[in-house]
């Protein structure tokens, strides 16, 4: 296990979307420097315009990518969560930084 908590340039601890994508990424990415890169590629393609829009449904969470944003909704109770929308700069920072902290980890 990593001694240092996982952070991205910006990230403030207290932020409710700043928890959420640190959840996503933990449950939903995990440790997996595949899915972490097929995100990134993801981010960059619907950034670009390259892709209109990118949804990935996950353990617990749905992921729906858009040019400026993002959205993140719970998706492990019955009635489902509310979206809650992520400006696509700060998701992809925290994307880029989550994978340089799994590989850190793996490179130990």
């Amino acid at each position: 296990m990593n001694d240092h908590p996982f952070t991205w340039p910006g990230h403030h601890p207290d932020e409710p979307t700043h928890r959420l994508i640190i959840a996503y990424l933990t449950i939903d990415i995990q440790r997996s420097p595949e899915d972490a890169s097929e995100l990134s590629q993801k981010i960059s393609a619907v950034h670009s315009g390259q892709l209109p829009e990118w949804e990935r449904i996950g353990n617990a969470y749905c992921l729906r990518l858009f040019p400026d944003y993002v959205e993140i909704e719970e998706d492990f109770a019955e009635e489902g969560g509310k979206p809650e929308k992520i400006p696509l700069t700060t998701f992809k920072m925290a994307v880029q930084s989550w994978l340089e902290h799994i590989a850190g980890q793996q490179n130990k």
